[in-house]
């Protein structure tokens, strides 16, 4: 029997450059921070349990790897979905890491690597490290609610938005500046939230510099540059003095 750990990550940018055969492009800086999947595997098949999973265990993407190479599985902590933090791409990960197999999602390639902090490319295989010359503290708020991938990609199809937050943060981390680098951050998704989504991230702009990360809902900033801590009913997680 052996344990396996896969942590979350968050972008902190996130640029989508194009899209082909239904499939779109990113460039994106991921970062994995200490929010944690865990399971137990073991080599002979007959259990396959993940713990407080919202749709029926076969249509999951963990579940999609796990038939590639059967064995017994028990996933008994995963990472909240919905908030682009990689959740669904954790538990893949967490087999694909144990099986040796291809997984499923696209994040899980970042996920299983020993990368800290990276530049992901194209579909996301493309995973290029990165160093810090500087340690990052980071607030990450939770609001109750979370949002879906598919539509927000669809309303970027309707009306594609091209940035270069990547390029900025990469240059910035070249000359070592910290302060630039922070100024950075950037999401190209948030511009095609909901109503809901956009009173929330309009109300965390008064609290300080809050980007959303990936395609998720949670946001998180630097702390040295919060105005205010965001009221309940947020939760909140703090990553302090962070550093590959």
């Amino acid at each position: 029997m052996e344990k396996r750990t896969v942590r979350a990550k968050i972008n902190l940018t996130l640029d989508v450059t194009d899209k082909a055969e239904n499939l779109h492009r990113i460039r994106s800086l991921f970062l994995k921070v200490p929010i944690e999947a865990e399971g137990m595997f073991w080599d002979s098949p007959g259990l396959f349990r993940m713990e407080h999973l919202e749709i029926p265990y076969n249509q999951s993407k963990a579940y999609k790897t796990y038939k590639k190479h059967p064995c017994s599985a028990y996933i008994y902590k995963s990472v909240p979905t919905g908030f682009g933090l990689g959740g669904s791409s954790a538990d893949d990960a967490l087999i694909a890491s144990y099986t040796h197999v291809e997984p499923s999602t696209r994040d899980a390639y970042f996920l299983m690597g020993k990368s800290k902090l990276a530049v992901v490319e194209g579909d996301q295989s493309v995973i290029s490290p990165v160093p810090l010359p500087f340690s990052l503290e980071l607030i990450i708020v939770f609001p109750e609610y979370t949002s879906q991938t598919s539509e927000l990609y669809r309303r970027w199809d309707e009306a594609p938005s091209y940035t270069d937050f990547t390029r900025r943060a990469l240059e910035a981390i070249q000359k070592g500046d910290k302060d630039t680098f922070e100024r950075s951050f950037g999401n190209v998704l948030e511009t095609y939230v909901d109503d809901q989504l956009a009173e929330v991230r309009k109300y965390l702009g008064t609290c300080g510099p809050f980007v959303m990360t990936g395609s998720g809902s949670a946001f998180f900033a630097p702390l040295k540059k919060i105005k205010t801590y965001p009221k309940l009913p947020y939760k909140i997680l703090f990553i302090e003095r962070w550093s590959p």
